[in-house]
């Protein structure tokens, strides 16, 4: 009976100790620092087929700008990856073309981009759900073009300096808070602007359970490889 107890507390101690180091490496990506008062808080586009999840985002957004944490809400991100159920507003083939010439996206991605980049899940939307939850218009910045997250960095950056802005609040989705804000730095180290982290409620990916999901594993795997190849690039910080 002694053996078998121990038998037991030893397997327990061990899947507690399994889950702390998985709990931990899922607290590596979804940063979230103490809050302090901003200038702006940034909330990035992006669906990944499923629109609670961009929803997640502008919510969480919103009510760190409700709460009074900054006076702003900045919106980023030309598109979204088409979801079921709406009609989408797809990026014609030509501009994607263009944009590959002028390296701004890879040819390869181009046949994927033009069934599945919906602009009508872009920025523009997260500014209509924000006015629809009471946000001002005029406290919402917006910023439709940008096509991946170092072009979200870098046309944030150029609205922050157009309207003299220092301190940012960065939402985006759990899993993709680390690299937005290896991203944003690089961006933004030559220009003094202070960034905060606070990973988005998305309801889908969280730090305490997401290595139960295989799909979320994959995730992690994902992040952990276009962080060593956008570092090697020299995007990242």
């Amino acid at each position: 009976m002694k053996t078998i107890l121990l038998l037991i507390m030893f397997l327990l101690i061990l899947l507690l100790v399994t889950w702390f180091v998985f709990y931990r490496k899922g607290k590596q990506f979804a940063l979230r620092d103490h809050l302090n008062k901003a200038d702006a808080i940034v909330v990035l586009a992006g669906t990944r087929g499923n629109i609670n999840f961009l929803d997640g985002k502008i919510r969480t957004a919103v009510h760190l700008y409700h709460q009074g944490w900054a006076p702003y809400l900045i919106c980023s991100g030309k598109f979204s990856v088409k979801v079921d159920g709406k009609t989408p507003n797809l990026i014609p083939l030509e501009e994607l073309q263009t944009a590959a010439l002028n390296g701004r996206i890879h040819k390869e991605n181009i046949p994927s981009a033009a069934k599945t980049w919906d602009m009508n899940l872009g920025a523009s939307y997260l500014r209509d759900k924000a006015l629809d939850m009471g946000v001002p218009l005029d406290a919402i910045l917006v910023e439709n073009e940008s096509l991946h997250t170092r072009e979200n960095a870098e046309y944030v950056l150029t609205l922050l300096k157009k309207h003299n802005l220092s301190r940012v609040i960065l939402v985006t989705s759990p899993f993709h808070q680390l690299r937005t804000y290896l991203t944003f730095s690089k961006a933004f180290q030559q220009h003094g602007i202070k960034i905060t982290n606070y990973y988005a409620d998305t309801g889908e990916w969280n730090p305490t359970t997401w290595f139960l999901s295989k799909n979320h594993r994959n995730l992690v795997k994902s992040e952990v490889e276009r962080i060593k190849l956008y570092r090697k690039k020299g995007d990242l910080l």
